[in-house]
């Protein structure tokens, strides 16, 4: 059984990002449902159900 991803599920992957710019994208995006991880310069942003 193969599942199609929702765009839910879909990560938003954002390259040659700085420790700054990410700490100013957290501020922003601080909020309910949303996940951010930061590794090697590639923000990734999550939409988490609930």
């Amino acid at each position: 059984m193969t599942t199609a991803l929702s765009p839910l599920e879909t990560p938003i992957l954002i390259d040659a990002m700085t420790w700054r710019e990410f700490k100013a994208a957290e501020q922003l995006l601080n909020r309910p449902g949303v996940r951010l991880s930061y590794l090697e310069g590639v923000l990734e942003i999550r939409r988490m159900p609930g």
